[in-house]
């Protein structure tokens, strides 16, 4: 990935958090997980000024990012490598996100399904836009392979929070989420943060769904703030 804007996230705001970063940096010996193939989708739809996105928030009990607000999305099942590389949409998709066919399908499918389980909304492959490409910072226990992608709300279809995961759903405005964030109101993580940024910039959600953004993958890493508070630093591509 070639070298774009630096920016760094604060994780003392969560204090499980911040005691394995803390932990990590002091480590000797450090062992590295293998992230979980996955993908999220940002479900948007226009407001009444501007475009807006549907977010869930992670039940304080889940062991990754408990109490998180998050865009619907989760892990690659074993189903998920079913999809046939020949679906319509999906040569599209993969070439948005700089892959085959081959490569895409599962995240795609894995985009579609959990969709639906997560929020009642039925989506297709054609519908799915790429946008970005994020991987766990590695001092996690728990990582993730993780696809952004983008789709406008289907119409006389409506979102709904329908898993156990989550405790609470809603469409949100960006920018209004970014401050509630900013204020330590509520808690997301930098992939989040960056895409929920990315939307903000633009005035509909068509316009949205329309840019074809650079995708490159994307590590954050954990290193050691000017005042000795660690902080994700990550090169946006």
């Amino acid at each position: 990935m070639t070298s774009g804007r630096v920016v760094e996230h604060p994780v003392s705001r969560d204090p499980g958090l911040a005691a394995r970063a803390q932990a990590w940096l002091a480590a000797a010996e450090r062992s590295i997980a293998v992230p979980r193939l996955a993908a999220t989708v940002m479900l948007v739809r226009d407001g009444a000024v501007g475009p807006e996105v549907y977010v869930q928030r992670r039940v304080a009990s889940m062991a990754f990012a408990p109490s998180t607000v998050v865009f619907p999305g989760g892990g690659v099942d074993a189903v998920d490598h079913a999809l046939d590389p020949a679906t319509p949409g999906l040569a599209d998709l993969a070439a948005v996100m700089g892959v085959t066919a081959d490569v895409a399908a599962p995240f795609a499918a894995a985009a579609v399904r959990e969709v639906e389980e997560e929020c009642g909304v039925v989506l297709t492959v054609p519908d799915l836009r790429g946008r970005a490409h994020w991987v766990t910072p590695e001092f996690e226990p728990r990582r993730y392979d993780t696809w952004i992608l983008a789709a406008g709300m289907p119409n006389a279809q409506q979102a709904r929070g329908t898993t156990t995961e989550s405790d609470h759903s809603a469409w949100v405005r960006p920018g209004d989420l970014l401050a509630r964030h900013r204020a330590g109101q509520v808690r997301m993580l930098p992939p989040t943060v960056i895409s929920l940024e990315e939307l903000a910039d633009f005035s509909d959600a068509a316009a949205f769904l329309a840019h074809r953004p650079r995708v490159a993958r994307v590590v954050p890493e954990l290193v050691a703030g000017a005042d000795g508070i660690p902080v994700l630093r990550t090169v946006l591509p």
